[in-house]
């Protein structure tokens, strides 16, 4: 089932948005995990028992992600929910030997269990196919599989990894005969500037574009923490995406998992414009509606959302809608296609914006949300034969 999968998120109104969003169509289910929803429940943060009791129970699906990975980061400190799953051995956050990551996955599969959702299988990431932490991923998923041949995989993996060409597709191949039901793939970034995906790294993003193409193949694929940015692995063949309304739903953030400086940060106003495949800051939508009212919408794809709510189902409906103008069609050739039409369209509509609208709408916005995902798009489709 292709579509938007929420990331999951410390907001005290994220479960009753969430429901919202699935009621309303505009997203297909939840992606929880231990750092951000606690075993047990606390004041404005409930159980996830309780959030996949009230997502199952209005046709939602649920993924539990270990986020093994994040865990593994050497900066990762926000573990006040995450302790509370006791998620390791007497060794701790420790994959060095086969022990210690066979307690860890038994544990995870338990919790899963108990949540009645898939087993997904921990990992860690991946910064080149030839290295320790690949061996690591590889001979976890193995266990994963013997200790439950219908177990999830998770793939994770640096820029370097997805760069690395013909060692990618070879590693790649071995993650295939694996045979798993579903991967749930996640960029790891170790920096996160703007809300918007950095794709300016063609190779590997193309690499990425490979990768899902040949696991969705034979499974299916759900590209973790994308919104706009994974709509070219729709193309090659990703069944959904992961987003949200923050940037850390939307964007693997490690600062997500780290603690804050106790700081308070007003987050900025942002207004997505559908048929842009862009998320701009108010004031530029502000200018575009200024500039033609009659215009705007249909850039915008609907209404002015009034309010950060109106937005939150804003961004998932335009999302899921270019989603499913994508996957009208099983066969990549013709997605990529599709998908190079819309980013053509963008292109033309912000070479019309840009000349009256700067600094509001700028070259930058289209190189960012545009020109660089469709580069991407053109060496995978190039490498493809498409």
């Amino acid at each position: 089932m292709a579509g938007v999968l929420i990331q999951d998120g410390r907001r005290s109104g994220h479960l009753k948005w969430s429901i919202e969003a699935i009621q309303k169509g505009v997203a297909d289910g939840v992606i929880i995990n231990p750092f951000a929803t606690p075993r047990v429940k606390i004041p404005r943060n409930p159980s996830a028992a309780e959030i996949v009791s009230e997502i199952h129970s209005i046709g939602g699906e649920v993924l539990f992600d270990p986020m093994t990975h994040a865990a593994m980061l050497s900066n990762s400190d926000r573990l006040d929910f995450y302790e509370s799953w006791a998620l390791w051995g007497a060794n701790g956050r420790s994959l060095s030997n086969p022990i210690d990551r066979l307690e860890h996955i038994e544990r995870v599969f338990k919790y899963q269990q108990t949540l009645n959702v898939p087993l997904l299988s921990p990992t860690t990431t991946i910064d080149d196919p030839q290295s320790v932490h690949a061996n690591t991923a590889l001979d976890m998923a193995r266990l994963a599989k013997n200790l439950d041949s219908s177990s999830w995989q998770s793939l994770v993996g640096t820029r370097a990894f997805w760069s690395s060409g013909n060692r990618l597709d070879a590693y790649i191949g071995t993650l295939v005969s694996l045979q798993a039901p579903v991967w749930l793939i996640t960029v790891s970034n170790e920096i996160v500037n703007e809300n918007v995906h950095d794709l300016s790294a063609t190779d590997a993003f193309a690499g990425l574009y490979r990768t899902v193409h040949s696991l969705s193949m034979r499974s299916r694929v759900i590209v973790a923490y994308a919104d706009f940015g994974g709509l070219g692995t729709i193309a090659a063949g990703a069944d959904s995406v992961g987003s949200g309304w923050d940037r850390g739903q939307r964007i693997f953030d490690p600062l997500s998992f780290q603690n804050g400086d106790g700081t308070p940060r007003r987050a900025a106003s942002y207004v997505t414009q559908g048929r842009l495949l862009s998320v701009l800051r108010r004031d530029a939508a502000d200018a575009i509606e200024k500039w033609d009212p009659m215009v705007a919408p249909l850039i915008r794809g609907g209404a002015m959302p009034k309010s950060d709510g109106e937005e939150r189902l804003h961004h998932l409906h335009q999302l899921r809608k270019t989603i499913q103008d994508i996957t009208v069609t099983p066969h990549r050739k013709d997605r990529v296609e599709i998908l190079r039409g819309k980013y053509n369209q963008a292109k033309v509509d912000y070479e019309t914006l840009i000349p009256s609208l700067r600094p509001s709408v700028e070259t930058a916005h289209l190189t960012k949300w545009i020109t660089n995902p469709l580069d991407v798009l053109e060496r995978y489709a190039e490498s493809e034969g498409f």
